[in-house]
């Protein structure tokens, strides 16, 4: 008789257990639906879907339904993504996004529950089953066949290397993902940022700005940071020096000193040359640089300043506040760049109840 009641309270049990689980897949069906209710809401009058996008490749991709479970193997589209959809509809993004010192969605990434290991494995990808994959035209060309072999829906971007650039591929994920209202607002207020930052400090003096990474890598002409460092009124030593034919190059330790610029940028993100900082400070050949005399060596936000999405303009800022700070004072709200909507989910994400962290390798 006993052994009767505890195998009926077990049943009992069980019951209740799947009657949870199932109400729990319900209620996650639910505020799905009730997500993409209200995104089609948002939408534009041009959002409708199924709709083709020439992605940055030149590539034709249809895009056949509202897109609810996108994956981002690209740490700018990682960006762009969580500043344009609500958080729910990110299946997964990049490990990078992770890493403060090189993402300006660090907190963000946390509670998206998926991770994406370098290199990409397009395994890991495919077993998320995504609606939509962002990559780059640097992603592995083989992996970009298994996706779309696999019958996945892969949409490229190509260009980086200028702000104009970065406002393109903001507006093409805005088209990818029904977004397109707010991805305008998130360029626009780019630009309203960037014209700040130029009535500023139209009127001072320029000065010489050096950006240095490890291995005397620095930036010139047709790089990003070439253009952060002109739009914040800086003139960039590289070009100065007469290095205008390549974007990358490796500066010997007589340019330096020969350039004696006023203020010196040391790469950020320098995790993988350890020492980096200290070697530059106590470098003999630099003793008599004046931006060492003068304490103006700075380790850059690279999360800023080296990134290729729209918080790119935020390093324009920062730059611009250290070159002169009696002419630009920088906003004091860091979502200056993000529109009304972007800014609300963005803050909405990370007040959310923190998920696990999955990486997928």
């Amino acid at each position: 008789m006993f052994k009767s009641f505890v195998r009926i309270l077990s049943i009992a049990v069980i019951a209740l257990t799947l009657s949870a689980a199932q109400l729990g897949t319900a209620q996650r069906a639910t505020a799905q639906n009730a997500t993409q209710v209200a995104t089609m809401q948002a939408c534009s009058a041009t959002c409708a879907f199924p709709r083709t996008v020439t992605d940055g490749a030149g590539n034709n991709v249809t895009i056949k339904a509202l897109p609810m479970h996108i994956a981002s193997a690209t740490l700018a589209t990682d960006e762009m993504l969580t500043a344009l959809v609500d958080p729910s509809r990110v299946a997964a993004i990049t490990i990078n996004a992770l890493d403060a010192t090189q993402s300006n969605i660090a907190d963000i990434a946390k509670t998206i529950p998926n991770k994406l290991g370098t290199p990409l494995s397009p395994e890991a990808v495919i077993a998320l089953k995504p609606d939509l994959v962002f990559v780059a035209s640097y992603t592995d060309a083989g992996v970009v066949k298994q996706l779309k072999d696999a019958g996945l829906t892969v949409f490229q971007f190509a260009n980086f290397n200028s702000i104009k650039d970065i406002e393109n591929n903001v507006m093409l994920v805005g088209k990818a993902t029904g977004s397109e209202d707010a991805a305008a607002q998130l360029v626009n207020g780019m630009e309203t940022k960037l014209k700040a930052i130029a009535d500023a400090v139209k009127n001072v003096k320029p000065l010489t700005v050096l950006y240095y990474g490890p291995d005397g890598y620095s930036n010139g002409v047709g790089s990003t940071i070439d253009e952060v460092l002109t739009r914040a009124g800086g003139k960039n030593a590289v070009t100065v020096g007469g290095i205008k034919d390549n974007p990358y190059p490796q500066l010997s330790d007589e340019f330096l000193v020969t350039q004696d610029p006023d203020v010196i940028l040391l790469a950020g993100f320098n995790s993988y040359a350890p020492g980096f900082v200290d070697k530059f400070n106590k470098n003999p050949n630099f003793q008599t640089l004046k931006a060492i005399k003068n304490k103006r060596v700075i380790i850059a936000n690279d999360a800023h300043i080296a990134s290729i999405s729209q918080y790119i303009v935020l390093g324009v800022s920062d730059v611009a506040a250290l070159l002169y700070p009696d002419a630009y004072k920088p906003d004091a709200t860091p979502n200056a760049t993000m529109s009304a909507t972007a800014a609300a989910t963005m803050n909405a994400t990370v007040n959310a109840t923190m998920s696990a962290t999955v990486v997928v390798k």
